[in-house]
């Protein structure tokens, strides 16, 4: 698949902004039920599994509450304060909704040249220059503590002369392997996902997370994979444990059925 081409907006993501637009004009006032999954299947032309998303992403917000036997009532016309994210991974379109759904704050960007340690660490070749960008990810609007510190590192052969700039000035908000993939042609392949508990480090890290220096956190390391196999982009996200939560789910996979051999 190519994340280059993948749309930014999964279909349940923009039903729940259709939703939640309609409860901010007050279409849908404070404690009224909404329609069920089935009614609301077959007038927004979607499948209930999208309407299910796209009500779970809205509980999500605070914006309705959901009981079985009762259904699903608006309980406010806006979304709260958001504290904490919680990350559903079913494909590469949750990737970039994450990105699309959560603002940017950029802290440094440098030219590195990867030494023995980093490239052990990013799985690339020792000497190969990358853009290294450290910043910081934050709720909409700005409210809430930071959800993550990430380190991105681009690959600098792929990288436009202006990327800085355009992240700086929020002119770019997507995944940076999105601009390098579609700017040199070479389309991600995959995407690899290493996740594992970790402490936050003392220091700038600590100190921009408004977090305390070694308490519980969890690492996420995604490589943006090319074609051939190389990475075009490799990110390292530090989430402090109580500001997100991750899904991931798994679907048991059909066996092919086979061709018959009776002539």
């Amino acid at each position: 698949m190519s994340l280059a081409n993948a749309h930014p907006s999964p279909r349940y993501v923009t039903l729940a902004r259709e939703i939640a637009d309609e409860i901010a004009r007050g279409v849908h006032p404070e404690g009224a039920r909404l329609r069920t999954e089935i009614e609301l299947s077959a007038e927004r032309g979607v499948s209930r599994a999208t309407v299910r998303a796209a009500l779970r992403r809205l509980e999500e917000l605070g914006l309705v509450s959901r009981r079985r036997r009762s259904g699903t009532h608006v309980t406010a016309g806006a979304p709260r304060r958001q504290r904490s994210y919680a990350q559903s991974l079913a494909g590469i379109d949750d990737l970039l909704q994450y990105a699309a759904e959560t603002e940017r704050r950029i802290i440094g960007v440098e030219p590195i040249v990867a030494d023995d340690s980093l490239a052990a660490r990013l799985s690339v070749r020792p000497g190969s220059r990358w853009l290294h960008v450290s910043g910081l990810r934050v709720p909409p609007g700005g409210s809430g503590l930071p959800l993550c510190w990430t380190d991105s590192y681009a690959d600098a052969e792929a990288a436009p002369r202006d990327l800085e700039r355009r992240l700086q000035d929020g002119s770019f908000r997507g995944l940076i392997a999105t601009l390098l993939a579609e700017r040199v042609g070479r389309p991600i392949e995959e995407v690899t996902q290493e996740i594992r508990a970790a402490g936050i480090p003392e220091g700038a890290v600590a100190q921009a997370l408004q977090a305390e220096p070694g308490g519980h956190a969890l690492e996420i390391t995604r490589r943006y994979i090319d074609p051939s196999g190389a990475p075009l982009a490799v990110t390292i996200s530090l989430h402090p444990a109580e500001r997100f939560s991750y899904t991931t789910r798994l679907r048991r996979m059909r066996a092919a059925e086979t061709p018959s051999t009776e002539g």
